[in-house]
Parts: structure tokens; C-alpha cells; sequence
């Protein structure tokens, strides 16, 4: 009866634990006409959705459900990081003692992101590494072929550009994104459309490449 009651104990904390376990439920990947590379990464998890820009940095953070119940709170200017609320997320942040991480968020709802730094000699410090165990990489000097510095995957979504061997292609133009293929207009079509999103398919709920408009 005892190792009963464990054995139903610890799946009890098994499936508490996995409840508060974040993942990505659905990715989004923006790109423009005309414009190289990808324009804006939207992750959305279970709590909050953040973005990144095509420099590998944080261009937003917002909460899933947004709260607006702290909106009439007290304002005084702090410069010291450390942890703060944003809506109904915990956010923490690097301190001094980490001159490449200064600043920089360090965990949200417990899960902790990374970044580059003077250890990895081949990438530009500062970029967003890794959320969670889920590691972004990018194109780096042993990636001859693409753009250095071009995101080249985020977990096991792997990130292709037109390079010199897709001689009718805009250079740098994304050319898939995991299974989604995007075609853009070439040498073939008219000139004043090169360089156009011709297509985009493959898309699925979670996981979805959309155009944005010019602005």
C-alpha cells in the first residue's frame, strides 16, 4: 500500500511540474518584400509572447493575457536591475557583474535565457542565445556560403537563404523556414517585381511564416 501511495504521489508531482513546464506553442516569422534576411521572430509560450529583431535582440515582451491592473501604480525611476513584474510575468535581470549581459533579461516565469559572449569567440556578444533549452544560432565565419551574422536556427527550426548558388534568386532572401518554402520574384519575372514574395507555403498553426507591409 505504501509504494502504492508513492508511486501515486510522484506522478502527482510529476504532472504538477509538467503543467508549469513553458514551451513554445506557436513561432511566427516575419519577412518583407525586397527586404534580406527576416525582419521579426514572434514567440508566443504559455505565459508571454517576446520578440526578436533581425539583429538577434528582444524588441518586445508582452504577457499572453495581458494585466492592466497595475496600471495606476506608483512610478519612481530605479536604475538597478533586478526582479520586476511586467503585467503578470516575474522578470529578472542580469546585473553589473556580467559587462556582455548588463541589463539584459535573465530569466522570465523561471525560464532563463542566455546570450552570447566573449566566449564564443566566432558570434557577435549580445545576441540572444538560448530560452529555456531551446538554442538559437546564427550564421557565422564557417557558414562561407550565407550572410555572417543571419539567424541560422532556432531549436530544430533551420532557417535557408538564397546564396551564390541560386544564381536567380535575390541574394539573401529567405528560402525556408523549417518545412515552409518562400518563393520571391527573379530574373525570370519582371524586373520592377525582383525581390517581391512571390509565395509562401507550408504554413501551420504552429509554426508560420507571414509578410509584413511596408511602412
Amino acid at each position: 500500500m505504501n509504494y502504492k501511495k508513492l508511486l501515486i504521489l510522484s506522478l502527482m508531482l510529476c504532472i504538477g511540474l509538467a503543467g508549469k513546464t513553458q514551451e513554445i506553442i506557436r513561432t511566427n516569422f516575419i519577412i518583407e518584400d525586397y527586404k534580406k534576411g527576416i525582419q521579426e521572430i514572434e514567440l508566443t509560450f504559455n505565459t508571454f509572447i517576446i520578440g526578436l529583431d533581425d539583429k538577434g535582440g528582444i524588441c518586445f515582451l508582452e504577457p499572453l493575457k495581458r494585466n492592466n491592473g497595475n496600471s495606476w501604480a506608483d512610478f519612481e525611476d530605479n536604475p538597478v536591475q533586478g526582479p520586476k513584474n511586467l503585467g503578470n510575468l516575474n522578470v529578472t535581470y542580469y546585473d553589473n557583474f556580467d559587462s556582455s549581459k548588463s541589463g539584459k533579461i535573465k530569466s522570465i516565469d523561471g525560464i532563463p535565457f542566455d546570450y552570447y559572449s566573449d566566449f564564443d569567440i566566432h558570434d557577435k556578444k549580445g545576441r540572444l542565445k538560448s530560452i529555456g533549452k531551446i538554442v538559437i544560432k546564427y550564421n557565422n565565419n564557417f557558414d562561407i556560403h550565407d550572410v555572417n551574422g543571419t539567424l541560422k536556427s532556432i531549436g530544430n527550426i533551420n532557417i535557408n537563404y538564397n546564396n551564390s548558388f541560386d544564381i536567380h534568386d535575390p541574394k539573401g532572401t529567405v528560402k525556408s523556414v523549417g518545412p515552409i518554402k518562400i518563393t520571391w520574384y527573379n530574373t525570370f519575372d519582371n524586373e520592377a517585381l525582383r525581390g517581391k514574395i512571390k509565395s509562401i507555403k507550408g504554413n501551420t498553426r504552429m509554426l508560420h511564416v507571414t509578410k509584413a507591409y511596408s511602412r
